[in-house]
């Protein structure tokens, strides 16, 4: 599985769901971004959500906008910039990894254990 239909459930976090009640998808991006949970919809407009837009594909899904991940830290910093189409991530021009410029297939969510998101 490339996208893990998930939504939040008091105290759990979030649980596995059926792709009709998703609030959210977790993808695994090759690269340093790795496990990713976003907030979607899978119609209507996304203007003033804060939400992706997600066909609803859990063996190749595809989102708008772009996801953009960086980290700044003291020891080393990234910037992740990527399409997610079809099941693939297209990294983009400006991605500070070595896979800049490249398409590279999604990776398989594992089991995901409940968070501390509530």
């Amino acid at each position: 599985m490339k996208a893990k239909p998930v939504r939040i459930e008091k105290g759990l976090g979030y649980v596995q769901c059926a792709i009709e009640d998703a609030t959210h998808v977790s993808l695994r991006l090759p690269g340093p971004t790795g496990l990713l949970t976003l907030p979607v919809i899978r119609s209507g407009t996304r203007d003033g959500t804060g939400c992706w837009t997600w066909n609803g594909s859990t063996e190749a899904p595809t989102l708008r906008p772009s996801v953009l991940t960086q980290y700044d830290g003291a020891d080393r910093s990234w910037r992740c910039h990527s399409w997610i189409n079809d099941g693939a991530a297209q990294f983009l021009s400006d991605c500070s990894h070595d896979m800049a410029n490249t398409r590279v297939a999604l990776l398989d969510v594992d089991e995901i254990e409940p968070s501390n998101a509530k």
